[in-house]
């Protein structure tokens, strides 16, 4: 009998152990999500919620604590714990166009600032949007032609280096009557040729994605550039502080340019 309910005992000390622990390595085995920001920023969360705006997650160090939230539109991509991957376009959140009479207490909707194939569209956002907003879009379509258009200038004259390159070495592989003196001269012949298709090629590949990116980034920002100067709104402007010595005094200097 004792026999029996010293058994049962330690039944009892196993399952209730088992119970103890479970919960915990079944929250310890799951992968953190991976929140990747626009600024590049990784965050190891452990998600709990996703709504249509924002995400909702706890710290994986303190997954009993409280609960974060981050919008949309600051999230470039989440890799979740399960290895799946959710990437998000580029929103900005934007007021409504408020007309003279109207409010502009009015609550902001989220509108995306460049939907794909709707010129029109575009411009509507882009009439509905802050001052501060177009700024900052302005600089983000600025900066993304200049790097289409180093692209494709990078591109072209990679390529023709290549076409030049290759036909130096066909040219070096012949003769004055533009024959073959050996095998070894045809073969280098065929790989200067090869080169020379190569860079016709990677000229016109890389080149043309470059400069068409580099038009359209470009356009967008030339559009936004009228509507801040149809508004009056300075596209940039910036404070910098100074020290004047003569005088022992500080200044600030504001510099706007339209």
């Amino acid at each position: 009998m004792k026999v029996i309910l010293s058994l049962l005992k330690s039944q009892l000390l196993a399952i209730s152990l088992f119970l103890l622990l479970n919960p915990v390595s079944a929250q310890t085995s799951r992968k953190p999500d991976i929140i990747l920001l626009r600024d590049d920023a990784k965050l190891e969360v452990v998600i709990q919620e996703v709504d249509d705006k924002v995400i909702k997650y706890k710290k994986v160090s303190d997954q009993e604590g409280p609960l974060f939230t981050i919008k949309k539109s600051e999230i470039a991509s989440i890799q979740y714990g399960n290895g799946e991957v959710e990437t998000f376009e580029t929103v900005l959140e934007v007021p409504s166009y408020y007309s003279p009479g109207q409010a502009a207490s009015q609550q902001a909707r989220p509108a995306q600032i460049s939907p794909p194939g709707s010129r029109n569209r575009f411009m509507e956002e882009v009439r509905n949007s802050s001052a501060d907003h177009l700024r900052t879009t302005y600089k983000y379509y600025k900066g993304k032609s200049k790097t289409g258009l180093v692209l494709g200038i990078a591109g072209t004259s990679a390529g023709l280096i290549f076409v030049g390159v290759g036909a130096g070495i066909i040219a070096g592989s012949v003769d004055a009557n533009g024959n073959f003196a050996t095998y070894a001269d045809e073969r280098r012949a065929i790989r200067g040729a090869w080169m020379m298709i190569g860079g016709f090629a990677g000229a016109a590949t890389f080149g043309t994605v470059g400069f068409i990116k580099a038009g359209k980034n470009g356009s967008k920002a030339s559009k936004i550039r009228r509507e801040l100067i149809h508004r009056g709104e300075p596209i940039v402007f910036s404070v910098s502080p100074g020290y004047n010595s003569y005088m022992q005094a500080g200044y600030l200097t504001v510099n706007i340019s339209f």
